[in-house]
């Protein structure tokens, strides 16, 4: 409520300060004007010699220029005040944004070890202990607010990161609250996951606190892409730019992209893009930090989710990476952010790549090969050709 007052007073003092500045470069602007009408009409009049033309000007220039410098330099200060103070009230609101998003996750992570606490078998009460562990460890985190406002370690670009962070940590919550109702049913092979995606929370959650912290952004690009990345081509930047309603070519035909899927997970983020040619679609999936690109096409039987291999066109392929990811989606219908989802990305020969994904209510999976983003002309929106 303070603080609230405290704007409140400082949003009055930037208006009148920007207030005082108009009026005064106004008196200065008026002042001087008819001094300077003056002063024409006594020269068209002849009634005054160039001597006393000179003694004018100066005088326009001692009345008029003193209010109007003063006037500039308040308003100006006023205007500098006012962004100075904006962004204060958008800091301190990320502040306090983030303690109740600590104090809801303990909040949550408590209820669940209550929940598994009800269990005296040796396995619960273990992960029970963990849960009640971490969230102490979120509620306890103390913030230095004075040397967190003069460091000022998050940039104004990170912040959209630092919400996927929290979207990825609630759809995380989520996850370890079905384990716990699996556990808590008696499942025994609930538990050892349970504790692994316990594990998964807590680095989400320090990698968080470094990027708000610290300023630290989490790793964009595995060590070993980059080991192995060539020059980027001319057209990867093309790709990575493209947004809803855009035209590529693919193979000599022309598709329209119908969605733009943002993945996070881990500090990384990658991207998939929903083309469509009437009722074809493929996907183009970019690793992140824009190293690879691939072209696949849907699969309309994937194998089971996790499966050792699979095999395409007599092709074994096999596991690469899997995790759970948060999804940002947009279409031309609308968008959604923090959508949950498991991921496995498959590998093989002569550069096939394979994904699988198991959304909230369905399965989606795609294969395909990579290939070299020169290979893909980008019409943007503004200039899209219609497809054929």
């Amino acid at each position: 409520m303070d603080g609230g007052k405290q704007l409140a007073r400082e949003a009055q003092q930037m208006d009148a300060g920007r207030a005082w500045g108009l009026g005064l470069m106004g008196l200065g602007g008026v002042l001087g004007a008819l001094l300077l009408l003056w002063l024409l009409t006594q020269l068209v009049g002849g009634r005054l010699n160039p001597g006393g033309a000179v003694l004018g000007l100066v005088l326009i220039a001692i009345l008029a220029l003193p209010p109007l410098a003063a006037g500039y330099y308040l308003w100006q200060r006023a205007v500098a005040e006012g962004r100075a103070a904006a962004q204060f009230a958008a800091r301190r609101a990320l502040l306090e944004g983030d303690a109740l998003f600590r104090q809801q996750a303990a909040a949550d992570l408590r209820r669940l070890a209550a929940r598994l606490a009800e269990h005296p078998a040796p396995e619960p009460a273990r992960a029970a202990a963990r849960l009640e562990a971490l969230a102490r460890a979120v509620e306890g985190v103390r913030r230095d607010e004075v040397a967190w406002y003069e460091a000022s370690p998050l940039a104004d670009a990170d912040v959209p990161l630092l919400r996927r962070y929290e979207d990825a940590l609630q759809a995380e919550l989520d996850r370890l609250a079905t384990l716990v109702g699996r556990a808590a049913r008696g499942e025994a092979e609930a538990v050892p996951e349970l504790l692994a995606a316990a594990d998964s929370w807590e680095q989400q959650f320090r990698r968080r606190e470094a990027l708000l912290v610290r300023g630290r952004r989490g790793p964009a690009v595995a060590p070993e892409e980059l080991l192995r990345a060539r020059t980027p081509s001319r057209g990867a930047a093309a790709l990575a730019a493209l947004r809803v309603g855009d035209a590529v070519t693919v193979d000599f035909d022309d598709y329209l992209v119908h969605a733009a899927l943002s993945y996070f997970a881990e500090g990384r983020t990658w991207q998939v893009f929903i083309l469509r040619d009437g009722d074809r679609e493929r996907w183009l999936w970019g690793a992140p930090g824009g190293l690879r690109w691939a072209v696949l096409d849907p699969v309309a039987a994937p194998p089971a989710p996790g499966a050792p291999t699979w095999e395409i066109e007599g092709v074994g392929l096999q596991p690469v990476e899997s995790g759970r990811a948060t999804v940002d989606v947009e279409t031309a219908a609308g968008r959604e952010q923090g959508v949950a989802v498991e991921y496995w990305r498959y590998e093989g020969a002569d550069r096939r790549l394979a994904l699988l994904e198991r959304w909230p209510n369905s399965l989606r999976a795609a294969a395909g090969r990579e290939t070299l983003p020169d290979t893909i002309d980008v019409w943007p929106q503004s200039a899209s050709p219609a497809p054929a």
